[in-house]
């Protein structure tokens, strides 16, 4: 088949399948084309799902009779005029692709007014045949109706999901678009019932507890952030759940860019990473996060649906983002205890937020004085820590060794520490609790820089898989910083040249601890995804997680009473001590009503 030029139908419907997947892409598309209008209100109203018909309505600037044949036509846009602009966009829209796309594959009917004119105009293109502007009837703004969606590409039509399915898909396009512009009210219709009305509001604050009252709860953690990475500024706030109200799903995690929903997994690492320890590792926190930084820090041209940004400094925003929400959890228990593990240096996290006129970019949501004013009454998340970046706290005594308080234990089973509290009857697993103080001794200790090492006159051999090879050369310089020298010495083995005197003194077998440390997959998903590079922190607390869990005593271990209530005084000060480092719970309390229930005494 010779080469030959694609007929522009056929341009107009490949066009299409990028940027319009469902109705919920165009709901998308129309939206953000409003808010760039300067809009104060967008209602959208949708039949079948946004199949059948699509409406958004706006109250922004307008279009000018002249220029609507523009509007619909590819690669016409009034956002962009040059190279340059691509580096510096203020705008949602910016490719003059969407409008095109979307009358390519439906019948478009568009109707406005500018401000100040007494006529409006409308334009309708079937199936990408437009016909003439025609005078209509209409208020200051913009209506769009799309009719038919997919009409003429039945393929496409036939996988579209249910009804209820595409119309959900629309709801949280237009959630999402709520949550980012507070200042703009929302109202979306389905099937001419109203599902939710929104008016304009405060702050980001109050818009998020507005949209998410139950997911969140009554008193979300507030987060707020600013830094500064080789003269890009950058900005995050937003609200995230408490840890006692983590959830199975994952579907209520926000991230926002200068107004814009992303995906990024990396700074959805960033959060997970932060409530690591505080609750059981296959739950997932609610959080709605809202970053703002200078266009030239960040290239949102990555994306044909731009739901997807690369960003200049990657590593920088990750440590930025799980330091904030760290911040705000350590507020929330009220402790001085949680430090990063690096000792790695902090954004710029105590001075005020940075105020509208340090950046001019900023979205109209987060550029307002009351937004600012918001952050300052709800207080500010940061801690005090040392010039090192770590928090400064006193070191605990030696677990299992200095004399034991005045605390009645009973041990049953080897297992299980029982004491009484104001509350009820405690109820301790001996291995998790000592498991979470031995993790917080050994993260003092590397903050501290005083990990001691053993070396070994003879090398240690330990057989091991040829990936593991690779792994452990990415974990070399995180290696020697917990005092552990280990190198390749064949294509399947490695040798043991130093090891914690730490781990030798809690008698962990050295060969063992590397062999099970370079087989665990999800270090070495790690490790190939490149989240080592940016994410240290939660590499190095995955090895420390192995460190504590074999140096704390196990099940079937005997204590004496002493020691017990050694380990119970220690994990009463210990940060985090509710819970071991993979996010089991150390204890269970039976609270004296419960008890006095089960004897018939209420």
């Amino acid at each position: 088949m010779p080469i030959r030029i694609l007929p522009p139908d056929i341009v107009q419907q490949i066009a299409a399948g990028e940027v319009v997947e469902r109705p919920a892409s165009v709901v998308k598309e129309l939206m953000e084309n409003a808010l760039d209008a300067g809009a104060t209100h967008v209602t959208v109203r949708i039949r079948g799902g946004g199949r059948e018909s699509i409406e958004v309505v706006d109250d922004g600037c307008g279009i000018d009779p002249c220029e609507l044949p523009l509007a619909i036509a590819a690669h016409a846009t009034s956002k962009i005029a040059a190279t340059s602009d691509l580096d510096a966009l203020r705008t949602f829209g910016f490719r003059g692709e969407a409008l095109a796309a979307i009358a390519g594959v439906s019948h478009v009917r568009i109707r406005s007014r500018r401000l100040g004119s007494a006529d409006a105009a409308m334009l309708e293109s079937r199936f990408g045949q437009v016909e003439p502007v025609r005078p209509a009837a209409g208020a200051a703004g913009t209506a769009i109706e799309v009719l038919g969606l997919f009409g003429n590409v039945p393929a496409r039509r036939k996988f579209l999901k249910s009804d209820p399915a595409e119309a959900a898909r629309v709801t949280e396009v237009v959630t999402n678009a709520a949550l980012a512009h507070p200042s703009v009210g929302f109202t979306l219709e389905s099937s001419g019932r109203e599902v939710f009305a929104l008016e304009p509001m405060a702050d980001l604050f109050a818009r998020a507890l507005a949209v998410f009252p139950d997911v969140l709860g009554s008193e979300p953690l507030p987060i707020a952030s600013d830094a500064e990475f080789d003269g890009v500024c950058a900005r995050v706030v937003g609200l995230a759940c408490r840890p006692e109200r983590l959830r199975s799903v994952s579907r209520t995690q926000r991230i926002f860019v200068n107004g814009r929903p992303i995906t990024d997994r990396s700074m959805q690492h960033a959060v997970r990473e932060a409530y690591r320890g505080r609750a059981a590792p296959n739950l997932q926190p609610t959080f709605v996060l809202f970053i703002e930084i200078d266009p030239h820090g960040v290239d949102v041209n990555v994306h044909p649906q731009k739901t997807e940004v690369r960003w200049r400094h990657a590593a920088q925003m990750h440590r930025m983002i799980h330091h904030a929400v760290v911040d705000a959890l350590e507020a929330h228990v009220g402790t001085a205890q949680g430090g990063t593990l690096l000792g790695a240096s902090r954004p710029h996290l105590d001075r005020a937020p940075m105020q509208s006129a340090d950046m001019p970019w900023a979205s109209r949501a987060l550029g307002e004085p009351v937004f600012t004013a918001a952050i300052r009454e709800r207080g500010s998340t940061g801690s005090p820590r040392s010039a090192s970046g770590t928090m400064e706290s006193p070191p605990p005594e030696h677990l299992l060794q200095a004399p034991a308080p005045c605390v009645d234990v009973l041990l049953v089973d080897d297992t299980w520490i029982v004491h009484a509290s104001e509350d009820g009857i405690v109820i301790t697993d001996q291995h998790a609790l000592h498991e979470r103080v031995m993790f917080a001794d050994l993260r003092r200790r590397i903050a501290a820089g005083t990990m001691m090492q053993q070396r070994f006159l003879v090398p240690l051999p330990v057989a091991v898989p040829p990936e593991a090879i690779a792994t452990l050369e990415s974990l070399t310089p995180l290696l020697q910083r917990l005092g552990i020298e280990a190198s390749p010495a064949g294509p399947r083995s490695i040798a043991i040249h130093a090891f914690p005197v730490f781990l030798l003194e809690r008698r962990v077998d050295a060969v063992a601890f590397m062999a099970h440390m370079l087989a665990d997959e999800a270090l070495a998903r790690g490790v190939e995804a490149g989240q080592i590079h940016h994410a240290q922190e939660a590499a190095l607390a995955d090895v420390l997680d192995m460190m504590a869990c074999k140096a704390a005593v196990k099940a079937g271990d005997r204590l004496s009473r002493e020691e017990a209530a050694r380990l119970i005084a220690d994990g009463a000060i210990t940060d985090r001590g509710t819970h071991c480092p993979h996010g089991r719970p150390t204890s269970v309390c039976i609270p004296l009503g419960d008890i006095e229930r089960r004897f018939g005494r209420r």
